[in-house]
């Protein structure tokens, strides 16, 4: 029997810095049924020299590329998805490192737990300055409001991405907590793998968590309400401690911005 084919799809924008090692580990699985779906939103950086060296020198590399800047990055994963030939499907941020038997180890719990529509997996957290191992569950993330898996871990089946949608534009930087949370709601099955099978690079300067942050915690917000209501019976205390630190942590934004503007305003 053929082993299934696993679609990876990697979203770039201007990530020159760190797409060759993200190319390098997704070409260096120990599962080798691969296509690896690389979506480029039009980046304005060194990113498309690389894809090109790699799509030449690799079969597996499949390239999307948008002639126009995407804003939302809705609209560049769901190219990806939409151009995906696999059963199963993986997303690897260009930005974060797979580990060797990532795509093996989800594809075969996937494969021996048909209950299960979508695995992730913990993580190891990184940047310059520091290095530890984010060891997580389903149930403690959906107890803190937090997407049920981290989406960079995510393998899913295409089945389940087609009864219960893709990504919604006008969720904007938020998109993924939404998406993730409308297939939970809807009583998809989400686990996460033991093992810490991403790098996650953390917090550095082009991340949309640190460029969007009012318009993300805006969006954040009124999902975890909105979400938070529909799933009253099974969520508890917690998850309306984190949405309310939420609407805090926007108005503290949105204040020292607004002092920042008086403050400018005064010193001309």
């Amino acid at each position: 029997m053929r082993s299934p084919i696993v679609s990876v799809v990697v979203n770039n924008y201007n990530n020159e810095k760190y797409l060759k090692e993200c190319l390098d580990s997704l070409i260096d699985q120990t599962y080798k049924n691969i296509e690896i779906v690389v979506v480029d939103a039009l980046s304005t950086d060194g990113s498309r020299k690389i894809i090109d060296s790699y799509a030449l020198k690799y079969s597996q590399i499949r390239v999307i590329y948008s002639d126009i800047y995407i804003k939302y990055p809705a609209i560049s994963y769901n190219l990806g998805f939409l151009n995906c030939t696999g059963d199963y499907i993986a997303v690897n941020d260009p930005d974060d490192i797979s580990m060797p038997t990532r795509i093996e180890k989800q594809l075969e719990y996937l494969v021996s737990n048909p209950d299960v529509d979508v695995v992730g997996s913990n993580v190891v957290e990184f940047n310059d300055t520091m290095e530890h191992i984010m060891p997580t569950t389903v149930e403690k993330n959906v107890c803190l409001a937090r997407p049920p898996a981290r989406n960079p871990t995510l393998m899913f089946r295409k089945s389940v991405m087609a009864a219960h949608g893709l990504w919604r534009w006008e969720c904007e930087y938020a998109a993924d907590f939404e998406w993730l949370y409308r297939w939970y709601s809807a009583g998809v099955k989400f686990y996460i793998l033991e093992d810490a099978l991403v790098k996650y690079r953390y917090a550095h300067g082009s991340n949309l968590s640190t460029t969007y942050s009012v318009s993300q915690t805006w969006k954040l917000a009124t999902f975890r309400t909105y979400f938070g209501l529909k799933m009253f019976k099974s969520n508890g205390l917690k998850w309306w401690i984190v949405t309310l630190d939420t609407y805090y942590y926007l108005c503290s934004i949105l204040l020292k911005q607004y002092l920042k503007k008086v403050l400018n305003s005064s010193n001309k």
